[in-house]
């Protein structure tokens, strides 16, 4: 680009860094004029023009590889007549251009060129610009050649393009200058975008507001992503950090600096809670490391509001202001989990405890404690001076000096609770607490003693009744006399003696200030060391950590009106931090260079501060010569003012530029100052007070004073200081203390030497304005900062090589326009090297000179302002082809235009000539019409009358021969149809009678049948009746022999009682002979009636004893006579089982018989079969590759057993609708398993039914079982095993043979006895349905049906069932609770989808078995209480099987969908004609776009299809299928909506229609499967792409995109407007649009949530309905060897059934019976 209109391109070779010059016309002699144009840095001797241009006689001339010096030969011109331009102006400028002036109220505003003008002769340029948005704002700029080679005036900066308006890295701006980088801030800051990148440098913008940009999904968000991935953010350099230490094995730092109020603090805290929450792998093992390591992290945390309230204070830049510099260093063990952190603390500023500015305020543990201390507690204290703890600090002097007590916004009551809580959680007990608090009470009470004294002689003292002395001695502790005494008089030690002397009242109170600042400072360190303690974590703090991650929180570069000893130590650490700023920034963009092997570079030259720093801390420094002024007795500031001029200002000659004494000045005037110029800005410090500050030392005598204090707290804060030596011997000097200056100056050397040695990452924070108002961009304060802070510096190193670079597909991608033809469209596979060749390629058809940009291995290089020259290049070509293709469409729309204005007038000729001749036509026409239509007209006429009259005879005669015709027909219907029905009714009677006969016959035999049977069962019930009641009256007899026997046994025990009660009473009666003779006499005769009665009721007694025995007896008669009948019948019962054995031996040869007519028709079915399989091999090959579920054979699972009833009632037979069975035309029944004697595709026919149900299962079998139960007494105890015999010899036509010892039930209290007691029943459910079985995989050549995989759970269903049935409670407990803990062992690794897909099927289908049981079963009966509660705990346990399976099988989805949801469905660009090139425009730091990704949404709908047919060919229920499909969706629009609004290379609008492409795409698949998204989730990510693709230019789009985006939150919104990636042709979002979202948002932007949660699938609950089970399959694979449950199975054929004794059914089995006999089977109804 140039001012100029006339240029010629030159390019110059040789060594060195060069430029490509521009060509401006300079006359030399007459009629010759010669353009050369090259760098100022190129040497001008030894070099070679090539294609130099000569205009010679008003021609250009050409003159190829000629040296300056062959120039000077041939041509005859002097040295000084040859102009050399140094890139004079940018080439082509037009009226439009944009550039920056400076302004004194914006620091920098743009204005557009207007006019130009470029005087050749005169040489000089004059431009004419105004200023954007006020006319009458001009600004001119006129300069000549020599001023502009010269560099004595230079060109206003240029403005970037629109679009790299707002863009998140500041190195990636095409015209890197200050004004651009300022504005780019600015811009970003109004889009509320508070971080950029600047390089490695992150700029912090405080927004002085509260932003949703620190929530846990924030957090997490960044966790484990790349730097640059997402939107800059201190959690991406968190994150880096974190990395780096994992990856490279190395130690690293973060440091965060800026002034006063820019956010250090807040900033630093949240890098530590990143680091506490973002990356603790361990959480969740349970371990006591792992409670540690959370302690650890808690403590971190709660380090920050102790050390806040101790080291922060309000100033007037900020409310929160850390008054002291911070080294948290966060260590981490092996498994990168935090294991102890360590603190290191700098240059507290003690002058704050006894002085603060107006406005300002002192530490805030003095305002929370003055306002949180409860009444007691202040009262204690002596802190209840006030009216109340509001204003309490009114009444102290150390804290009432700034006159701002409190700070808006801030509840110092609270922050007293959370300092108190905070305290406690890092190891300070309650007690302690009180002991800090009556330190800090007792300094303000210090600060309160008045010193008295109004002159030297006099001296200084203290009242003895001085309430505030009284105070602070009593709360230290100490010795009020000699306090009082040493702080106002001093004592001076000298060789022979020591001397006390008097201290002037301003001496004292230097002295008293000094005694509370040492207090305080020693109890910020103690604190500090207790931190460390609890921080360890039981380690040892001095050991060096196996990785650890330091977080600097350090004060930025202050620069005051007054400036004394506390700025000059911060400035100074702040030069020695920029000093590694940029040596490592300039190591980084060297090793860029060499890592991509650019060819043609020099090392960048960046300014080393190293003077000033050896200025300050050389050997005779600033430092030093402080130092040696304070060790002097006598030394003050004064002296030490004028050391400094002396050494570094001496009068004579200027110092070098690189010597230190450069750096320093001396001030113009006499006062004690000096001014250092630092590489921000030239400071000038007061050298007042810098000898005090630097010693901070108390007098011996008061230190003594102090640690003799008898409080607990105070002599541990002050054990670290060496005690006062004493002075016994003359001569003997004392130890010298480490000045203040020189501590610091050790702590920051340890603290260099710490960042030298990690990788360093920068934070700068920046403060916008001194208001601390909300979104507030003062220009001239953050330009002034942004030069503190080295972010100008930053860009300056990299200004000085090749700052803009790109990767080379993004090169081809967007410039390869810039090449004709088809040679820049790059083939679809080529290698890098093509690539960098046809980058190369690009880069020579944009610049004639190389050096404007060069190629790297993977990246292409650019010069400063290059990238956008290419930029512009870009889009005049867009243009020009835009210009060409209109050009082309208006020329078409005109010749267009023509051809259908001459089509339409030669169409109107046509059509007129055409009207006059179909005129002349038509008179012709009707002339010759007339005549010929009066000559048809009489013809019509005539012909008319004669057909008129015709008509009418014809019509007569038809009507009359009509009737005569109709008559005849009539009487012949009749006749006709009474001989029909004269037919009908006589063989309708012939019908009816053989009907009713055959009927008859019919009924005869079934009664005849019917009464043989009753008979034969009348007769086995009266027998059994006859038994019974001979059996009854046993039982009766026995009873009553019983019951008197017990009568009998109850006589003799009170005949014995009586008796005993009889020997009681003689005895007692001789007792009283002798004892009372006297009273004899009188007792004998009442005794004697005593006795009497009593042997009266003893024969009673005997007497009733008796006739039991006889009553006995008879009934033992009885017995004996019943027993002998009993005897009697059982010979008679024994003759007739022997006639039913005959008869049932019948029965089993007609059986037999039967079943060689079935093993007839199973070889007659094998024949078809063979015949059918003419092609062996393949049919050998797909049973081969048929999965089967045990163990790897050729044969499938082999249908076994058939369809058999539950153990409940079942009207129904047919197959849930869930198991999506549908029957094919050739056949008569739904589908079966195929047996193993049939082929699987072989057509089904009638004859080969028999083979479907081999075992008995199905209607055939149950009508025999019906049949012989009413015939031969099947089921009974007595037969019960020929029966189970007859009926297993049925039912094994399907297996070859059975073994000889299977296991069989031969009675219902066998299979009892199995169900209860037998333990290998459970050992085969477990083993071989759970634990050896292999779940098949799907196959196309193998087909299974529903029972062929659900046999497991159909399986233990009926075990269950059965249990229950029985009421084993126990059984039914340990049977599922066994079953689940397998099944959940054996799905706990979900490994497989098949083998998951498979359980979560057979669960489900064992839940609902069980559910359908207990639906059907409700029994009233408390017998079955435990059962019924053994069922419906089994059901819950199933429930939670069925949920942990479901849950474990969602998240191993997820963790392997999850990756394909952003290359498959964000990145994925499978619309044609919209490719997004928004993979790194203008990219990161890294400078790595993402390279084109293999996965495409295709993989996306495979996945889709993958888990739907594998749940398909499970039979997973319906409802469970569509859940999971909901949980992708959902899974897709939570991740793909996250990353989107975390990347601004997502949001454009071309990856806006990508993206609905691929959605729409998905809602397809969708609607194909009937899958709804229930979550909505989707519509919110449709809603985003949308909003990407809406217009955003007026407040008109804000409401739109407000009403179509209705499920996005206003934060939301704001979010993707801001980082939203500005395309070609498009202008950014900023102004009145951008504003008028935040006010849309403000008021719900702190309750919005700007990220979906990610937590929705852990809190889901499982919400199904169990289905209906009609019938409990029984089918057992052949390979199976389940003996017992076999037996169960074939247990179960008779009690499908009720007894009744119907007469149709048990005819009808009759029936079927003998069409059984006959070879007949009726087809049965499957599954």
């Amino acid at each position: 680009m140039s001012y100029t209109d006339e240029c010629v391109r030159v390019h110059w070779t040789g060594a060195g860094l060069f430029d490509n010059g521009m060509i401006n016309k300079i006359a030399l002699k007459s009629q010759m004029m010669i353009i050369i144009s090259m760098n100022p840095r190129v040497r001008q001797r030894g070099l070679v023009c090539s294609n130099l241009w000569v205009i010679r006689d008003s021609r250009l001339v050409a003159v190829a590889d000629i040296s300056l010096g062959d120039i000077y030969k041939v041509y005859g011109f002097e040295e000084n007549q040859i102009f050399f331009s140094a890139d004079l102006v940018p080439m082509n400028q037009r009226q439009g251009t944009k550039a920056f002036f400076v302004d004194d109220a914006e620091a920098w505003v743009q204005a557009t060129l207007t006019e130009k003008s470029v005087d050749d002769e005169a040489r000089t340029v004059a431009l004419t610009f105004e200023r954007d948005g006020e006319s009458d704002g001009e600004y001119k700029f006129e300069a000549t050649f020599d001023e502009l080679n010269t560099k004595r005036k230079v060109l206003p900066p240029l403005c970037n393009p629109p679009v790299l308006e707002g863009i998140d890295d500041l190195t990636s701006l095409s015209h890197l200058n200050e004004p651009a980088v300022l504005h780019n801030l600015q811009v970003r800051y109004g889009m509320h975008n508070i971080y950029t990148y600047s390089g490695i440098v992150l700029v912090a913008m405080n927004p002085f507001a509260r932003v949703p940009l620190y929530s846990q999904d924030t957090l997490e968000a960044y966790a484990g992503r790349m730097r640059g991935e997402l939107e800059p953010h201190l959690f991406a350099i968190s994150e880096d950090a974190f990395q780096g230490m994992v990856r490279d094995k190395k130690n690293q730092t973060i440091i965060v600096s800026g002034e006063s109020g820019a956010g250090k603090t807040m900033s630093a805290k949240y890098i530590m809670r990143y680091f506490a929450s973002a990356h603790d792998e361990a959480k969740g093992r349970g371990d006591k490391a792992q409670d540690a390591i959370s302690r650890v992290e808690e403590q971190i945390l709660a380090t920050n509001p102790v050390l806040e309230s101790f080291g922060n204070a309000k100033t007037t830049r900020n409310d929160n202001s850390s008054r002291f510099g911070k080294f948290l260093e966060i260590r981490f063990n092996e498994r990168h989990a935090i294991e102890a952190a360590f603190i290191r603390t700098y240059l507290l500023e003690r002058s704050r405890l006894v002085y603060q500015p107006a406005t300002e305020r002192n530490y805030h543990i003095f305002y929370q404690l003055l306002a949180g201390a409860d009444a007691e507690m202040r009262a204690e204290l002596g802190l209840d001076k006030g009216s109340g703890s509001a204003d309490a600090w009114a009444e102290f002097h150390y804290t009432k000096q700034g006159g701002a007590g409190q700070i808006a916004g801030v509840d110092d009551a609270k922050e007293f609770g959370h300092t108190a809580a905070a305290l406690g959680v890092i190891g300070v007990d309650a007690q302690q607490q009180r002991q800090i608090h009556a330190l800090l009470a007792a300094l303000l009470h210090v600060g309160n003693i008045e010193i008295t004294g109004a002159s030297e002689r006099v001296g200084a003292g203290i009242d003895a009744d001085d309430s505030a002395y009284a105070r602070a001695v009593e709360l230290l502790q100490v010795d009020g006399a000699l306090l009082s005494k040493w702080l106002t008089k001093r004592q001076i030690v000298t060789r022979s003696e020591k001397i006390v002397s008097n201290m002037t009242r301003a001496q004292a109170l230097v002295v008293r200030d000094a005694v509370a600042k040492f207090v305080y400072a020693h109890l910020f360190e103690w604190l500090v060391r207790t931190i460390n303690a609890a921080l360890a974590n039981g380690s040892d703090a001095g050991a060096p950590a196996a990785a650890f991650i330091g977080v600097l929180d350090i004060y930025g570069f202050e620069h005051f009106a007054h400036n004394s000893f506390e700025q000059f130590c911060i400035n100074y650490a702040n030069e020695k931090l920029q000093q590694n700023f940029n040596r490592h920034v300039f190591k980084l963009e060297q090793e860029e260079y060499t890592r991509e092997q650019l060819e043609n570079w020099t090392f960048v030259d960046f300014q080393d501060n190293q003077p000033c720093i050896d200025l300050i801390e050389g050997k005779l420094g600033i430092l030093a010569l402080l130092d040696e002024e304070c060790r002097l007795q006598q030394g003050s500031d004064a002296n030490f003012a004028e050391k400094l001029y002396k050494q570094f200002a001496p009068a004579g000659p200027r110092p070098a530029a690189d010597a230190p004494a450069a750096f320093f000045r001396k001030p113009r005037f006499g006062a004690a100052e000096f001014t250092v110029r630092h590489y921000a800005h030239d400071v000038a410090y007061a050298a007042d007070g810098f000898i005090d500050k630097n010693k901070d030392t108390v007098p011996d005598e008061l230190q003594n004073v102090l640690r003799a204090s008898r409080g607990p707290l105070l002599p541990q804060l002050l054990q670290a200081e060496p005690s006062a030596p004493a002075a016994g011997r003359l001569g003997v000097r004392a130890a010298r203390k480490p000045t203040l200056g020189a501590v610091f100056k050790h702590s920051l050397a340890s603290l260099m030497d710490t960042i030298e040695a990690t990788e360093s990452h920068y934070i700068r924070c920046i403060k916008p304005n001194d208001a601390k108002q909300a979104w507030r961009f003062d220009a001239p304060m953050v330009l002034a900062q942004l030069r503190a802070c080295g972010v100008l510096e930053t860009i300056r190193i990299s200004c000085a090589g090749y700052p803009s670079r790109l990767p080379i597909p993004d090169i081809i991608h967007r410039y390869r326009i810039l090449l004709p033809g088809p040679a820049a469209r790059p083939a679809a596979e080529m290698s890098l090297d093509a690539f960098r060749a046809l980058a190369a390629r690009i880069l020579a058809a944009a610049f004639d000179q190389p050096d404007r940009a060069q190629v790297g291995l993977s990246k292409v290089f650019f010069r400063a302002g290059m990238l956008a020259l290419v930029e512009k290049q870009r889009v005049e070509r867009l243009n020009a082809a835009a210009t060409a293709i209109q050009a082309l469409v208006r020329c078409y729309q005109q010749r267009a235009l023509f051809l259908r204005t001459r089509r339409a007038v030669r169409t109107l000729q046509t059509l007129a000539r055409g009207l006059l001749a179909r005129r002349q036509l038509r008179l012709l026409r009707d002339t010759r019409a007339a005549t010929r239509i009066q000559a048809v007209a009489r013809g019509f006429l005539a012909r008319t009358q004669f057909r008129a009259t015709a008509r009418a005879i014809v019509a007569l005669q038809a009507r009359v021969r009509g009737v005569q015709a109709r008559a005849r027909f009539a009487s012949m219907r009749r006749e006709h149809a009474a001989t029909r029905i004269q037919r009908g009714v006589r063989g309708f009677q012939a019908r009816t009678q053989c009907r009713r006969e055959l009927r008859l016959i019919t009924r005869m035999q079934a009664r005849l049948r019917q009464r043989l049977a009753r008979r034969l069962i009348e007769k086995r019930k009266e027998e059994a009746r006859s038994a019974a009641h001979f059996q009854q009256v046993t039982y009766q007899l026995e009873g009553k022999l019983m019951a008197l026997t017990r009568q009998l046994d109850e006589s003799q025990s009170r005949a014995a009682q009586l008796s005993e009660k009889l020997r009681l009473a003689h005895a007692e009666s001789q007792q009283l002979r002798d004892s009372q003779q006297a009273t004899i006499q009188g007792a004998l005769a009442e005794l004697t009636a005593r006795a009497e009665l009593l042997q009266r009721d003893k024969d009673a007694a005997d007497r009733a004893c008796a006739d039991l025995a006889a009553r006995m007896a008879e009934a033992q008669a009885e017995l004996e006579q019943a027993r002998a009948q009993a005897t009697t019948d059982k010979l008679a019962q024994d003759a007739q089982r022997a006639e039913l054995e005959a008869k049932l031996q019948e029965l089993e040869l007609e059986l037999q018989q039967s079943r060689e007519q079935l093993a007839d028709v199973r070889a007659q079915h094998q024949k078809q079969l063979l015949i059918q399989q003419q092609a062996p091999s393949a049919a050998a090959a797909a049973q081969e590759q048929a999965s089967s579920i045990k163990r790897s054979g050729t044969s499938r699972w082999h249908a076994s057993a058939g369809l058999s009833a539950t153990g409940y009632d079942m009207a129904d037979s047919s197959a849930s609708p869930s198991l999506r069975m549908a029957a094919t035309p050739q056949q008569a029944q739904p589908r079966r398993p195929h047996s193993v004697d049939r082929a699987r595709d072989a057509p089904a026919s009638p004859t080969s039914a028999a083979s479907k149900r081999a075992t008995v299962g199905g209607d055939e079998g149950r009508s025999l079982a019906k049949m012989l139960s009413s015939l031969g007494g099947f089921g009974s105890n007595s037969n019960t095993g020929n029966a189970s015999a007859a009926h297993a010899s049925l039912g094994s036509t399907t297996i070859a043979e059975e073994d000889e010892d299977a296991f069989q039930l031969q009675s219902e209290d066998d299979v009892r006895e199995m169900l209860e007691h037998d333990a290998r029943l459970i050992d085969e459910v477990l083993m071989e349905l759970i634990g050896d079985l292999q779940v098949p995989l799907p196959n196309l050549d193998a087909e299974y049906s529903p029972p062929d995989l659900l046999f497991p759970a159909h399986l233990i269903g009926l075990c269950v069932i059965k249990m229950f049935q029985y009421n084993l409670a126990r059984r039914i407990d340990r049977l599922l609770m066994s079953t689940i803990a397998r099944i959940q062992k054996k799905t706990a690794a979900f490994d497989s989808d098949y083998t998951s897909a498979f359980w979560l099927s057979n669960v489900f289908e064992l839940l609902s078995i069980i559910k359908t049981s207990m639906t059907e079963h409700q029994s009233a009966s408390q017998e079955y209480e435990e059962s019924e509660r053994a069922m419906n705990d089994g059901m819950q346990y199933l429930e939670s099987l069925l949920s942990d399976i479901y849950f474990g099988w969602i998240k191993d989805m997820q963790k392997r969908f999850v990756k394909l949801i952003i290359p498959g469905v964000v990145e994925s660009e499978a619309l044609p004609g919209f490719t997004a090139s928004d993979s790194g425009f203008f990219n990161r730091l890294m400078g790595t776009g993402p390279r084109e990704s293999t996965v495409k949404i295709e993989n996306v709908l495979s996945f889709f299809n993958h888990i739907w047919r594998t749940m398909e060919f499970y039979y997973v229920d319906l409802a469970i299928m569509r859940q999971i499909m909901s949980e992708l969706l959902c899974i897709i629009g939570v991740t793909a909506f996250n990353n989107i609004i975390m990347r601004r290379n997502f949001c454009s609008w071309k990856r806006g229609m990508q993206i609905q492409y691929n959605l729409t795409r998905i809602e397809e698949w969708c609607k194909t499967h009937n899958v709804a998204d229930s979550t909505r989730n989707l519509d919110r990510l449709l809603q985003l792409v949308k909003l990407l693709q809406l217009q955003k230019s007026t407040e008109q789009d804000i409401d739109i995109m407000f009403e179509v985006c209705d499920l996005l939150n206003p934060a939301q919104i704001k979010k993707l407007l801001s980082i939203y990636a500005v395309s070609d042709y498009e202008n950014p979002i900023i102004g009145p649009v951008m504003n008028e979202v935040t006010r849309r948002a403000s008021p719900t932007e702190k309750s919005d949530k700007m990220l979906l949660d990610t937590n929705d699938l852990s809190e889901q609950v499982l919400y199904l309905t169990a289905r209906k089970v009609p019938a409990i399959e029984t089918y057992i694979p052949p390979e199976f060897r389940m003996p017992r449950i076999r037996a169960l199975v074939d247990s179960q054929t008779d009690m499908a059934y009720d007894d009744e004794d119907d007469e149709d059914m048990l005819a009808a089995h009759m029936d079927d019976y003998a069409d059984y006999r006959e070879g007949v089977v009726p087809a049965q109804e499957g599954y």
